[in-house]
């Protein structure tokens, strides 16, 4: 084998690597792009329900402000001036009132607890498959 046939034959081994390597290139720029996705989705998931968590959060602080007041009305020793002193013609209405707040914020909170739980599985289910595609890409 001549010079110039050795050359040639290092420089189609070369080039073999090359398309080899630009191959792997490709694939860890479709992985990078899939992992980026997902930490995207992690990312989004977090501080969307963190809002709805204060929300929520903001909404039961309410209603316990509501039930003290309310409280503190019916009790026997309120004075006279209290804001939150309920006449006795209005306590049945305003009682029946805070009845139908007291199951709406039930209702609400069960909703919210059912949809915490099902972000909460989806969040570990994104987690999950982010780990799976690091594992992949270190075996």
């Amino acid at each position: 084998m001549d010079k110039q046939e050795q050359l040639r034959l290092s420089n189609d081994k070369w080039q073999q690597d090359n398309r080899c390597w630009q191959s792997e290139m490709q694939d860890w720029q479709h992985e990078t792009q899939r992992l980026v996705a997902l930490l995207y989705m992690l990312e989004k998931a977090l501080p969307e329900h963190s809002s709805r968590l204060d929300k929520h959060k903001a909404r039961i602080d309410q209603h316990d402000q509501d039930l003290s007041r309310y409280r503190c009305g019916l009790e026997k020793n309120c004075m006279p001036e209290c804001p939150s002193r309920i006449e006795l013609d209005k306590l049945q209405h305003l009682h029946d009132v805070m009845a139908h707040s007291h199951e709406e914020m039930a209702r609400e909170h069960a909703s919210f607890s059912k949809d915490y739980k099902r972000k909460m599985r989806r969040f570990r289910d994104l987690t999950e498959r982010l780990q799976n595609e690091l594992e992949k890409l270190i075996d």
